[in-house]
């Protein structure tokens, strides 16, 4: 919900590079405090760490960026579900997970779920700034959000060499650092060319929540040191569900019995991709 209200005012290229260089900053002022000896990466696998950075922290910020100037957040969220899906179909080609019956079922019924929740607005037309978007650029939307998706899936998947040999701290830290830096040329140039956007108050405070999440992309990689990539990124489709709660909690909004159905869903997906295989 934040990235589709900024994308709305600040260009695709700045908001990604300044919402992954805040998270860099927070990042790395970490590895000064606490890990600043064990950031050693061995040549062999700084080719690894380029292609983490450009999928996750160059090509999806990107997309999303851009996906959500024309794209509902309420579709987009539904989209962005889809991750468990790649995440499970990478797995699966690449030989690094290989899931049971129950587990395909709960990343199946975890991608309902987020389409219940959002119900018919995520199947309407996208609009942007109140006007109805043009039908290519509507798939043009859909197709980067998918794309988007999919880069958190091959950052699940390709990232478990590295959180096999390296601390979470230090992959993450190194590879949004080496994002910055295929960002920052781009977002230089968008300046150079006058499209700054708007840097309201509002958009401001937001941008510096989305970079704050770089203490949640932490926890991620800690995650994925720990389980399989499925099992994580599933946990994924519950960022709109607790969005849609707040926006009922703070702002006074209805909840249905058909979100109801879906929570239950999203919850119920993540308990069986979670669920402890038996011996």
């Amino acid at each position: 919900m934040a990235t589709r209200v900024v994308a709305q005012d600040i260009p695709p290229f700045t908001l990604a590079a300044v919402r992954i260089g805040i998270g860099a900053v927070i990042l790395w002022a970490l590895v000064l405090l606490f890990h600043r000896h064990g950031m050693r990466v061995d040549r062999g696998d700084w080719k690894l760490f380029f292609l983490l950075a450009a999928f996750y922290f160059a090509a999806f910020p990107l997309a999303m960026a851009f996906g959500f100037q024309v794209t509902e957040a309420s579709r987009g969220a539904l989209l962005m579900a889809t991750s468990p899906v790649w995440s499970m179909v990478l797995g699966r080609i690449t030989g690094r997970e290989s899931l049971i019956g129950r587990q395909i079922a709960g990343v199946l019924i975890s991608v309902v779920g987020i389409g219940l929740v959002f119900g018919e607005s995520a199947l309407s037309p996208a609009d942007s700034g109140g006007e109805t978007v043009s039908t290519l650029a509507a798939v043009g939307g859909a197709l980067l959000l998918l794309f988007a998706a999919a880069c958190v899936a091959v950052y699940g998947v390709v990232s478990q060499p590295a959180f096999q040999r390296y601390s979470s701290l230090n992959v993450s830290a190194w590879a949004m650092l080496i994002g910055i830096a295929l960002l920052a040329p781009l977002a230089i140039a968008e300046m150079v060319f006058g499209n700054t956007g708007g840097f309201s108050a509002q958009n401001s405070m937001l941008m510096v929540y989305l970079g704050s999440l770089g203490i949640a992309q932490l926890m991620f990689g800690f995650a994925l040191s720990r389980l399989s990539p499925t099992q994580v990124v599933i946990y994924v489709n519950l960022n709109p569900l607790v969005a849609t709660a707040l926006g009922a909690a703070l702002l006074e909004e209805t909840l249905t019995g058909t979100f109801a159905l879906g929570a239950a869903a999203v919850i119920t997906g993540a308990v069986l991709v979670n669920w402890p295989r038996g011996r």
